[in-house]
């Protein structure tokens, strides 16, 4: 259902933004299966997800329990003249170290599991802190999140395997294991976890105490 909003409403909670027209007003507290309109344009205001918390929990700690077997299970396993040897992440990094290509090491490392985890441990905070830690300190920690999350890919994963792989020669087969899926899975999951995290909470509860 649709209610109606005044500027002089009562009982007000928070300040929303229009999407459309771009007019500030105060939002009272809504009923469930209500929804609020713009006093401009009439268009439907968007509040935060009543379970959006909950969701970015529950991705954050799927998340966290596949990145184990992520980092533990072999992403790949490769068949060379007869011998079949098979790598984890933390394999493939010490690979490329003793290559002599330090730098795609470290990025990998970064990039798949110092990344991955820092991102997974800041969306738990932001969930458990929201009511009680500074707003400001938790927008900064979600924009940092952000900033990492970009570089928590799987092209560049992908690409170092390819550099590691070319080194190995053209006589060999390639076959994926359990760990790349759990790593997908990974990355997949803190993108959803990220994605139901709706940061006009963090300032909910200024605008109450206000």
């Amino acid at each position: 259902m649709v209610a109606g909003l005044s500027n002089k409403s009562s009982n007000l909670s928070a300040v929303s933004l229009c999407r459309h027209c771009g007019q500030t007003q105060h939002l009272p507290k809504t009923p469930a299966g209500f929804c609020l309109k713009c006093v401009r344009c009439d268009a439907v205001l968007h509040t935060h997800a009543s379970r959006g918390i909950q969701r970015t929990v529950a991705y954050s700690v799927a998340a966290l329990i596949l990145f184990i077997p992520a980092n533990t299970l072999p992403i790949l396993s490769i068949t060379k003249m007869g011998y079949k040897s098979q790598s984890t992440i933390l394999g493939g990094v010490k690979e490329l170290w003793g290559h002599g290509t330090p730098g795609i090491a470290i990025l990998v490392l970064l990039c798949s599991i110092v990344i991955p985890l820092a991102k997974i441990s800041g969306l738990l905070l932001l969930c458990t802190s929201w009511k009680t830690r500074s707003p400001k300190k938790n927008s900064r920690l979600l924009n940092f999140i952000e900033l990492i999350g970009k570089w928590s890919m799987l092209d560049v994963f992908l690409v170092a395997i390819f550099v590691a792989l070319v080194k190995l020669g053209t006589i060999a087969t390639i076959n994926p294991e359990p760990g790349i899926v759990a790593f997908a899975a990974v990355v997949v999951l803190t993108m959803i976890a990220s994605a139901n995290f709706d940061p006009r909470l963090l300032w909910t509860q200024e605008n109450n105490q206000t």
